[in-house]
């Protein structure tokens, strides 16, 4: 596949040219596959820069970053505008992937805290 994408046409009709019913369908299904797999690709480079920041955070509050998260997401929003991409799909999908990516931070931090308290046992 490569990485051409048929969004020239209006939402809902077909490029011109383009196959017919179930041809178009597995054509298409494979372009989501190949893009999903880049998009995986994308999310563990994020979640590898994320696990690399949270060894410099010390406590929740920075964890959390209620303001970070505000600028995110307006971020995505303008993004996924500029992008033509309904914005609500981009900003809910990174609210999904913040809460995860908050959680495995606090997990993190938490784990830090412990083998730091069971060192000063010792």
């Amino acid at each position: 596949m490569t990485d051409q994408h048929w969004f020239a046409a209006p939402a809902g009709s077909p490029p011109a040219g383009a196959a017919d019913g179930p041809t178009r369908i597995a054509e298409l299904r494979g372009v989501i596959d190949h893009l999903d797999q880049r998009i995986i690709a994308l999310l563990a480079e994020r979640t590898r820069v994320v696990q690399e920041l949270t060894a410099h955070k010390t406590d929740e509050a920075t964890v959390r970053s209620p303001d970070r998260v505000r600028q995110v997401l307006d971020r995505v929003s303008d993004l996924a505008v500029g992008n033509g991409m309904p914005p609500e799909v981009a900003v809910g999908t990174y609210r999904a992937l913040i809460e995860e990516l908050t959680r495995m931070q606090l997990d993190m931090l938490a784990a830090r805290r412990a083998a730091a308290s069971a060192g000063e046992e010792r």
